[in-house]
């Protein structure tokens, strides 16, 4: 069902002025004396049902919160709903072995140690990380300029 606003063509933010310009353009469409359709009487009424609710302030600050808790239901209480078999796994009462995913966070986000729990040494294998010599850019090269008297 569309929502009084979308019945006008109109964004939540219209001002006054612009509600009522485009209830009087519609309703000089779609009143039942001008509009021959069967439906006419029907669309006429929800049409001055949504004038009625966005012409009045109350009426519509109130419209506007019953809108906007629609739009944003609230959170579930307790725990998140979302784990590994319901992200990385597929639908169905299998089990998810993550062993793989473990592995690979351990290649990224742990220091490498050799099988006896010490830390490996740095071979061509596993370098020593260097830090790249900034070199120095041509205007810092150039020689400071001489005060001209």
């Amino acid at each position: 069902m569309p929502t009084h606003y979308q019945l006008l063509s109109l964004p939540p933010t219209a001002t006054a002025e612009q509600i009522r310009r485009a209830y009087r353009t519609l309703a000089k469409s779609l009143h039942p004396d001008v509009n021959p359709s069967g439906d006419a009487v029907k669309k006429f009424s929800k049409l001055v049902a949504a004038y009625e609710v966005l012409s009045s302030p109350a009426k519509r600050k109130a419209y506007d919160r019953t809108l906007a808790a629609e739009v944003i239901p609230p959170r579930p209480p307790g725990p998140a709903h979302y784990s590994w078999d319901n992200i990385a796994a597929k639908p169905g009462p299998r089990k998810v072995d993550i062993s793989e995913i473990d592995e690979l966070y351990d290649t990224f986000f742990t220091k490498r140690r050799s099988p006896n729990g010490s830390p490996q040494p740095k071979t061509a294998a596993n370098p020593k990380p260097t830090r790249a010599k900034a070199s120095p850019s041509a205007h810092s090269a150039r020689p400071p300029r001489r005060r001209q008297s």
